[in-house]
């Protein structure tokens, strides 16, 4: 069986997966620690696609990583189309190759107007129309402070705070749950905009796709009280991304 290994590396977390390279399968994943062993399972594959968006050191640390493995390694990056899917950045490879993959993978998944959030350190909210049967355009997205640093930055301006660990409710009574559901209500309210512009837009409803470390938290605020009827929450959006982006380019 041929393997790919797909690594996705953000600025919080090393994200990989060791899928099978003619139907993605996911055969194992994991979060990579810096002082951990490399994974077994890598030794395994055939070739190896990244995604990395935390700068030089952390692709210099990985390259060495890899390098006893033998495997040939391409380190993706955006580009103007790719799998059906054209970039309308001002500068294509200037778009964040996590954004990119994710809007590849969920393109894939629909094959019709969406939207892509993916919450991690950033939340980033990035709108897909159809063009055509199997072609797509990603339009537009923005990108502002996810959760956890909208928090640190309440923890840091103001005193008396102390760690937050609300919870989130509709009516907050307490410090705690007031900024925790103010993070939630900020993210998913940025979210809820988008899509109504994009539905509005594309003369209909579209569905949104969920990524990242902090989907989970904000997916029950969006079914409850967002546009979107429609939503999907994909734990591993950037590496089925790799897959088809290396698919493509094999």
């Amino acid at each position: 069986m041929s393997r790919l290994l797909a690594i996705d590396v953000g600025n919080s977390r090393t994200k990989w997966a060791v899928l099978e390279r003619e139907t993605g399968e996911i055969l194992t994943r994991g979060v990579l620690e810096d002082e951990e062993e490399t994974p077994a399972s890598w030794q395994a594959c055939d070739r190896a696609a990244i995604a990395n968006v935390a700068g030089k050191e952390r692709h210099a640390a990985l390259n060495q990583r890899l390098l006893p493995l033998g495997l040939p390694v391409r380190w993706h990056l955006s580009s103007f189309q790719a799998c059906g899917l054209s970039n309308g950045y001002d500068v294509p490879e200037q778009l964040g190759i996590d954004r990119w993959a994710a809007m590849v993978a969920t393109w894939q998944y629909y094959q019709r107007s969406c939207l892509v959030v993916n919450a991690g350190t950033a939340l980033t909210v990035d709108m897909i129309v159809k063009t055509a049967p199997g072609q797509a355009k990603f339009i537009g997205g923005i990108i502002l402070p996810g959760m956890r640093l909208m928090q640190a930055s309440i923890i840091g301006a103001a005193a008396n705070i102390g760690q937050i660990h609300g919870e989130w409710r509709d009516f907050p009574l307490n410090t705690q749950d007031a900024v925790h559901s103010g993070s939630l209500y900020a993210l998913c309210g940025a979210v809820d905009n988008l899509l109504q512009i994009l539905s509005e837009y594309c003369g209909h409803v579209v569905p949104c796709m969920l990524s990242g470390g902090d989907a989970a938290a904000l997916l029950p605020v969006l079914q409850k009280h967002a546009l979107a009827r429609e939503y999907h929450l994909e734990e591993n959006l950037v590496l089925q991304g790799l897959w088809y982006l290396e698919r493509e380019a094999s």
